[in-house]
């Protein structure tokens, strides 16, 4: 069982690629006032990356920074230059984005494609919980893969283009990205990290998450786990909690209401289909937990359109 694919296709996630920004030296400017997580790609040029708290980092071409849970921060060509908020860039009434994002002094051009993410934050997983707060992924470097060229260049075409379904093309280029992002960071942590991403990559405890993601409705128990992954039960409850965050059975339950949220979301099932796809012979039992872990009943979900209220 591919756990990763498993989260990410349940995880009700989107991306969208904004637009192409052009800005001329000397630039700087500032993400206040948004709040959900950003992207951008260096397609060419060079500049600083700051969040609030955090020591500068130095972007060139072809590198790709994300901000998983919309940190504020700072683009500037040099860290002296003062910052134009995203927001004041933006034309028109009701302020729109223009075709171009630009700003600056008019000298050395560095462009950037921006881009934001969206996902339903009742639906969270701990995988995306446990992002920090900037991913920073080098363009041409040892930590660059062969996907990130080939997705800024095909961006950067489809953004000077303007062709005939362009915009759609672009929204789901950032979903892709988004998960590209996310499949590179996890493959690049090192031995022994700590979090649920380390119990992704733990032979053991990843083992036992994968047994309870391809079988979500069995009943499990943490004897018959811990046996499944060649471990005592001590042994392996102490470990799973550690690395994951809660007991094998508390994440049992939140990922049964995370595959529950997405058959109600896109299957049309009825709850007591729902309840018994994820193990739940009582619906009232099923019910009470749903809105335990994603925030409102299974039929107000439904009824908001996937979207926790």
């Amino acid at each position: 069982m591919d756990v990763l694919s498993d989260i990410l296709h349940a995880v009700h996630l989107s991306g969208a690629i904004l637009g192409r920004a052009e800005f001329t030296s000397p630039w700087g400017v500032s993400s206040e006032g948004l709040s959900s997580p950003m992207f951008h790609i260096v397609l060419s040029g060079n500049g600083f990356i700051t969040l609030e708290g955090d020591d500068p980092i130095a972007l060139g071409t072809g590198d790709l920074i994300m901000m998983p849970h919309g940190h504020t921060h700072r683009l500037q060509s040099d860290l002296s230059v003062p910052t134009v908020k995203f927001m004041d860039l933006m034309v028109g009434d009701p302020p729109r984005k223009p075709d171009i994002i630009s700003s600056g002094g008019g000298g050395a051009v560095t462009a950037i494609s921006c881009g934001h993410l969206a996902f339903d934050r009742g639906e969270m997983h701990p995988l995306l919980a446990q992002l920090p707060p900037l991913i920073h992924i080098r363009g041409g470097g040892k930590e660059s893969h062969e996907w990130l060229e080939t997705t800024s260049q095909l961006i950067s075409s489809e953004l000077r283009a303007e062709r005939m379904g362009t915009s759609a093309l672009l929204d789901r280029l950032g979903g892709v990205l988004f998960i590209q992002v996310i499949r590179s960071y996890v493959e690049q942590l090192p031995p022994g990290q700590a979090g649920w991403l380390g119990a992704l990559r733990d032979q053991r405890i990843g083992g036992a998450l994968a047994h309870i993601h391809e079988q979500p409705a069995k009943a499990w128990t943490v004897d018959e786990l811990a046996g499944k992954v060649g471990m005592s039960r001590s042994a392996f409850a102490g470990r799973f909690k550690s690395l994951v965050g809660e007991t094998p059975m508390q994440y049992l339950t939140r990922w049964r209401m995370h595959r529950a949220a997405h058959y109600l979301r896109t299957e049309g099932l009825a709850i007591p289909q729902v309840a018994n796809s994820v193990g739940y012979e009582s619906d009232a039992t099923f019910s009470k937990a749903f809105k335990r872990y994603i925030g409102s009943a299974p039929a107000a979900y439904r009824r908001a359109g996937g979207t926790s209220i």
